[in-house]
Formats: structure tokens, C-alpha cells, sequence
């Protein structure tokens, strides 16, 4: 199932008119990636929308005892997209 080619299209429209490196082939787009559905649906749009400029990072806030595998799994569907990732742990 892929994402519809209209909504991609709005997507870059959108991101376009807000991002002023947008037409700079080697910008990258940071995604902030908690694992819940609406980063996932914004890494997953991004992804196909710009592929090859997105990257994520994940911020493993220590507050659950979850917290590192949570982060592991944003990890781990990052590259399963190719994304890069980075886990970043609060101290």
C-alpha cells in the first residue's frame, strides 16, 4: 500500500513554501521520532515524499523503564526505511 501521489505532492508544496533549503539537494530533513503514530505517519510521509534527505532522532528521556526499547524500535524501523537515526539519552 503506498501513499497517495496527491498528498505527497501537498506535502512538498507545504514543506516547500516553509523550509528555505528545500530545493537544496544535499538539505536534510530532521524527524522527530517519539514511536507514536504521528511521527511515525510523519517519517513515513517525509520518507516517501524525499527520499534519501530525511533523518530521525530519538530522545531516550530515561522517565520509563520502556524508554530505551521504545527508542531501540524507532531505531530499528528507521533502518528498515533507510533512515538515518540517532538515539539521543538525556543524562
Amino acid at each position: 500500500m503506498g501513499i497517495d501521489p496527491e498528498l505527497l505532492e501537498r506535502f512538498r508544496a507545504d514543506l516547500s513554501a516553509l523550509w528555505l533549503d528545500y530545493d537544496e539537494p544535499e538539505a536534510k530533513l530532521g524527524i522527530a521520532l517519539s514511536g507514536g503514530p504521528d511521527s511515525l505517519a510523519l517519517l513515513l510521509l517525509a520518507t516517501a515524499a524525499l527520499p534519501g534527505r530525511v533523518e530521525a532522532a530519538t530522545v531516550d528521556h530515561g522517565l520509563r523503564a520502556e524508554s530505551a526499547a521504545e527508542a531501540a524500535h524507532c531505531a530499528s524501523i528507521c533502518a528498515q526505511l533507510g533512515v538515518p537515526h540517532k538515539t539521543l539519552p538525556v543524562q
